[in-house]
């Protein structure tokens, strides 16, 4: 069998060591999000939804510009959702070590619940009267997370246990979840485990 020159010259090129400078081809690719979408997206609360063994994770995604105009995921604390009705889980019940200051003692109260926006507490033998805690700065004070300082709004008091919902100063709300997630994820490590979270 014989070959055309061209054939032969296909050959020779395609089994030489130097490759020419015909097939040396150089593709640059640029990924840019048009800046009226990157505005958009860079000022969005978006929301990763994550589910499984009865349980929602409602997981905050913030999407931030890096220097070379790329988006850079951001995922905040997970809020766990229980979808059949059993568990408050974005509540925890009587916490241990967390204590609520003024500017200089800490409060005589007893923190019967604890959400990521609010609590409820019982005054049974406090001597000062609860309007002291409203309209002030307080301190939460949350194992393994910083220091919250928030101001209560009362919302519902019977006898001496009241509600309130309250307003976190600083990054504060973060810190709650985080501690609320915690306490959740080490009372259902198998739960997280199952899915790559374990505590």
């Amino acid at each position: 069998m014989d070959f055309s020159t061209d054939e032969v010259n296909f050959f020779k090129q395609l089994f030489s060591e130097r490759q020419s400078e015909v097939n040396l081809h150089t593709i640059a690719v640029q990924t840019q999000i048009p800046s009226g979408l990157a505005a958009i997206l860079s000022q969005s609360s978006l929301t990763l939804l994550a589910q499984g063994e009865g349980y929602k994770l409602w997981i905050p995604l913030h999407l931030e510009l890096d220097e070379f105009g790329g988006f850079k995921p951001n995922l905040g604390t997970p809020e766990v959702i229980d979808i059949n009705g059993y568990d408050r889980s974005w509540r925890v019940n009587t916490p241990i070590d967390v204590t609520l200051w003024d500017q200089a003692d800490k409060l005589l109260v007893d923190i019967l619940s604890l959400s990521s926006t609010g609590l409820m507490v019982s005054m049974q033998g406090v001597s000062y009267p609860r309007e002291s805690l409203f309209g002030k700065v307080l301190t939460l004070r949350l194992p393994n997370q910083p220091r919250v300082e928030l101001e209560l709004e009362p919302v519902r008091v019977n006898s001496h246990i009241f509600a309130a919902k309250f307003k976190c100063l600083g990054h504060g709300q973060e810190s709650i979840k985080k501690f609320l997630f915690n306490l959740h994820r080490s009372r259902n490590a198998d739960l997280y485990r199952s899915i790559g979270l374990a505590p």
